[in-house]
């Protein structure tokens, strides 16, 4: 058995291979780190029952704070509606 007989025949295939394994541990450190500092506390989400003749539109004015439109459109993916239409006694949760 021959050991060391390798002989590193380009420098700069070398520093290349290193640089990509060094960016890469940057950018997967990096990511766990931005992963964990956007991992808080959840909010506080508000259920309610809606009542004859209330729509998403109806809510957000009471509810919403900032853009109406974003809080409607999170209120959609929140409870997982395929539309806008609400059913009086559906239960809905509001951010």
């Amino acid at each position: 058995m021959n050991v060391g007989t390798y002989r590193l025949t380009n420098p700069r295939r070398f520093a290349r291979a290193i640089s990509v394994v060094a960016l890469a541990l940057t950018l997967s450190v990096l990511g766990v780190n931005n992963s964990m500092a956007t991992n808080s506390a959840p909010a506080e989400l508000v259920y309610v029952t809606v009542a004859q003749g209330d729509s998403l539109w109806s809510l957000a004015e009471r509810h919403a704070t900032g853009d109406v439109r974003d809080w409607i459109a999170e209120v959609v993916i929140l409870n997982g509606l395929e539309s806008s239409d609400l059913t009086p006694g559906q239960q809905i949760a509001l951010p």
